[in-house]
């Protein structure tokens, strides 16, 4: 039976979990326990990734365990994972949770940060107001 392997999850708020992953841990355990650090109960919209051999992002599989999967079984060092909007909404309005809300708005707007979630400038222009309105309220003279 393997060991216990470390692993680093990154998160939406740019911070990290560090943690040890046992080799019984489920996709879905790992994707609980993430959730429970957010206390987060609509994580139906989210999901762990980590990054294949080509460079691209493939989603954990739930109901395999972490340490069996192709890429993370393969690998000797630690494992850097990526929690992230799995599934989009078509309106935030279905949200129904705060918590919810704001890991959605952070992973959205990393991705229009780094240019993965192509936008034209007037939308650019628009999201960086909310998100100033957000951070600093309404603009009052």
């Amino acid at each position: 039976m393997a060991d216990a392997r470390k692993c680093c999850i990154y998160l939406p708020n740019e911070r990290k979990l560090e943690l040890n992953v046992q080799p019984k841990l489920l996709g879905r355990d790992l994707l609980d326990i993430v959730a429970d650090h957010f206390k987060l109960r609509e994580k139906e919209y989210f999901g762990i990734a980590y990054k294949s051999e080509g460079g691209h992002y493939s989603w954990l599989q739930n109901d395999k365990r972490v340490l069996d999967q192709y890429v993370l079984k393969k690998s000797t060092s630690r494992i850097d994972l990526l929690f992230a909007v799995k599934f989009f909404v078509e309106s935030v309005k279905l949200l129904k949770y705060v918590t919810t809300t704001e890991l959605y708005f952070l992973h959205v707007k990393s991705l229009v940060y780094k240019g993965q979630l192509e936008v034209d400038n007037d939308t650019a222009f628009r999201l960086a107001a909310y998100a100033l309105q957000t951070t600093c309220g309404d603009y009052v003279e």
